[in-house]
């Protein structure tokens, strides 16, 4: 017997004996939860702290969007026999709205040649259709067509098939192959045992869970956890499962959908509605009770999402159209004014359209005036928030409190100035969110802003992560940047953006990649790496490199004894940016940016105002970007703050102040230390490590702080002499020096 079936035959034997513990009952559930520690909230796998690194896939997909403005589609496909009887199909939305189509074209990457398909102008129609097409065996093609809609739309059907010569109809697939199994192995070797993932798409797995009385099929979800065994035993997954409800549901019930102003609904279910949320609720227990029972030692969690792009904001909140028209959004605004004393609870209504686009002179609602338009605010952001809190609690009960339950929430800094104003997305509630998901929720996530994707860019941070970590919530950046492996060139999610940059360099992923992972890892954030609609973005042993690399100092900053803290805190406000109305963009936007801070030249963390009035981190300048309209009380704690002489706190009234330039002047007058000049690079440094991501090329004088040799992270290589050493950078090098003995070491 060769070596390779002995391994084989060995694997399946093992295999078996497992499967037959596990049916008997005899193989113990794995424990994975979260942890607050002196250092910051840590993942714990049967009671050991485990690095937070993650690689997310799904079997290959497309991001079939539409928007009132044109974009293209693109579909890549590899035909498997030559065919003169080629069918390209698009079936628009299951509604009677059209779409509008223009410019197809079919394009041949193997004889670089293009072929123009006959459309008169837009053509608008729900079934775009393009029959007796000419495709060549083996030979890659992309498919090119122009579209728009009449709103913001997700999901419209696509198909490139062929009449064989039987007559029948073969699908042709898209042409990446089964790239999250494959990913995952790489991962496993890099040490990455962490995988989440969808059976479907990429927001989640939708539309899973039976009718009352019927059995949920699990199958689908089961055979992509098997493969994922078989292709790591050691894994650790997390499915990432939508919570929406299934078309089904609102067949049965078309009053659970979300209703918006002009009159509309669609196919997503209402936060407040209650049937639906039990539902929601017992369909993730049920899941994770499954999971649990049938792979004990590789089933980690959930991750739950719902809404808008799955990240539990409301759907189109970012858009002029206002949901909550629905009647289980205005019984639920009634109970919610019950409870606190309304005396005109039982007949309130939604605010209306009018009352809540109302535009104020300062853009900010009035707080006698629009006394019901702002407690309608505040009622949203408690129907969302307490809905992840029940949803976690649902996975903790399934799994017997042994399973991971995250989702994406937060978005303080990015959503901070929606055209609606920020309560519209219901992403405002991380206080109370931090008060009352403990123990239920682990983790809150995000992908990397998408206000700073040029390059070499800064990756800026959506969130107050710096306090939901001290409130022992950990925060995972979710990096979805493309690599040089997608082909699509005019993808539009997850890329480099501004100036038409793609990133075709296989030193250009390096270099952005090892930058993230970086940053995450001095921070304490956990990560996943996403590879977006599942095109082989990660299939690459060099870039799991930089895993490796990075494994070391993972491991050190397990054992660190204080969290990450930065001497420059970044504040922002929930309360004040609630108080923001209609069409307030221009008034928050500018006080938003983050570029200026991850470029100063000082490692730098955000957080929320309620968070330092409370509990004040040890920084040395605060910096307050926005805080409008303070309560008498909370007024007083921040003027008593400013009183402080170990801190300099600083409220920002003009945006010229954010200027990375503006910044460092401050920093260095409250005697922070700045590691670079401002503006010539992204900066992070904790715990004896400095991370450097040069953005112009040549000599780059860094300031390490104090005397003795600074040495390579990485290699282990002496870079010179501190304080001071000049070190040369290519544009968008990054670089990561130590300046103290590891942890370990100390």
């Amino acid at each position: 017997m060769n070596a390779d079936k002995s391994r084989f035959v060995h694997s399946f034997r093992a295999a078996l004996a497992f499967m037959a513990l596990v049916a008997a009952g005899e193989v113990a559930q794995v424990d994975v939860r979260v942890r607050q520690t002196p250092g910051g909230p840590r993942i714990f796998v049967d009671g050991k702290a485990v690095a937070p690194r993650f690689y997310y896939g799904s079997p290959p997909c497309l991001g079939p969007i539409s928007l009132v403005e044109k974009r293209e589609f693109v579909v890549p496909f590899r035909p498997d026999a030559d065919t003169d009887a080629g069918r390209i199909a698009i079936d628009g939305y299951d509604d009677d709205e059209p779409m509008w189509f223009s410019a197809p074209f079919i394009e041949d990457r193997t004889t670089w040649t293009t072929n123009a398909l006959p459309c008169a102008g837009e053509e608008r129609t729900r079934h775009f259709v393009r029959d007796g097409l000419r495709f060549r065996k083996g030979h890659y093609y992309h498919f090119h067509v122009t579209h728009r809609a009449a709103r913001f739309r997700t999901y419209f059907r696509h198909e490139v098939s062929y009449a064989a010569a039987d007559g029948a109809k073969r699908v042709l697939p898209l042409p990446y192959g089964d790239t999250l199994c494959d990913t995952a192995r790489m991962a496993a070797d890099a040490g990455v045992d962490f995988v989440t993932f969808s059976p479907d798409t990429s927001w989640g797995w939708e539309n899973w869970w039976a009718p009352d009385g019927e059995k949920t099929d699990y199958a689908p979800l089961d055979r992509q956890c098997d493969a994922l065994v078989a292709a790591n035993p050691k894994v650790l997954f997390v499915p990432r499962v939508s919570a929406n409800a299934p078309a089904w549901m609102l067949e049965r019930d078309p009053s659970l959908k979300m209703k918006f102003d002009k009159g509309f609904t669609i196919g997503m279910s209402s936060v407040s509605a209650r049937p639906y949320r039990k539902a929601a609720c017992e369909a993730v227990e049920r899941l994770a009770r499954h999971l649990s029972a049938k792979y004990p030692r590789n089933f980690a969690g959930l991750q739950v999402t719902g809404q808008n792009s799955a990240e539990w904001f409301y759907m189109l909140s970012q858009t002029s159209d206002l949901s909550g028209y629905d009647v289980h959004t205005r019984d639920a605004f009634r109970k919610w004014l019950a409870a606190r004393g309304d005396k005109d609870a039982a007949t309130a209504e939604v605010p209306s359209p009018e009352e809540r686009k109302a535009v104020r002179p300062d853009r900010r609602w009035d707080p006698v005036k629009d006394r019901r338009v702002i407690g309608f605010g505040r009622f949203r952001q408690e129907e969302m928030a307490s809905f992840l809190c029940e949803l976690g609690a649902a996975v903790k009960r399934g799994s017997s409190g042994k399973s991971l339950a995250f989702f994406f929430y937060g978005y303080t800094w990015e959503l901070g100035a929606a055209r609606a104003g920020a309560a519209e997305t219901g992403h405002f509630f991380v206080d109370w969110l931090l008060r009352h998901g403990r123990g239920v929720i682990d983790g809150l996530s995000s992908p990397i802003s998408y206000t700073d994707r040029t390059w070499p860019g800064s990756a800026p941070v959506m969130s107050a992560a710096e306090t939901i970590m001290r409130g022992g919530i950990l925060w995972f950046c979710e990096d979805d940047m493309r690599t040089h492996h997608e082909d699509i060139r005019s993808w539009p999610i997850g890329d480099y953006t501004g100036k038409g940059f793609i990133n075709d360099s296989p030193w250009i992923t390096r270099n952005t990649f090892l930058r993230n992972s970086a940053l995450w890892v001095l921070r304490g954030y956990g990560d996943w790496w996403m590879d977006l609609f599942g095109h082989g973005w990660f299939r690459d042993a060099e870039i799991w490199n930089i895993r490796r690399e990075l494994a070391p100092i993972d491991r050190e900053m397990l054992g660190r004894k204080r969290p990450y803290s930065p001497e420059i805190a970044v504040v922002a406000d929930e309360e004040s940016l609630m108080g923001n109305g209609w069409d307030s963009p221009g008034i928050a936007w500018p006080f938003l940016q983050r570029r200026g801070f991850d470029t100063c030249g000082a490692p730098c963390g955000q957080y929320l105002l309620s968070d330092i009035l409370d509990n004040p981190p040890p920084a040395k300048l605060v910096f307050i970007v926005y805080a409008r309209g303070l309560t008498p009380e909370r007024r007083a704690k921040l003027e008593a703050l400013k009183r402080r002489t170990d801190m300099q706190v600083v409220e920002v009234v003009s945006p010229q102040e954010l200027t990375a330039s503006a910044i460092a002047a401050r920093a260095k007058a409250a005697g922070a230390h700045l590691y670079a000049p401002p503006g010539k690079a992204v900066v992070c440094a904790a715990e004896g490590y400095v991370l450097v991501q040069a953005r112009e090329e040549g000599a780059l004088p860094l300031d390490f702080g104090q005397p003795g040799t600074v040495t390579d992270a990485l290699t282990g290589k002496a870079v010179g002499e501190g304080p001071v050493v000049n070190v040369d950078f290519r544009l968008g090098e990054t670089r990561l020096f130590r300046t103290a003995p590891a942890l370990s070491a100390k």
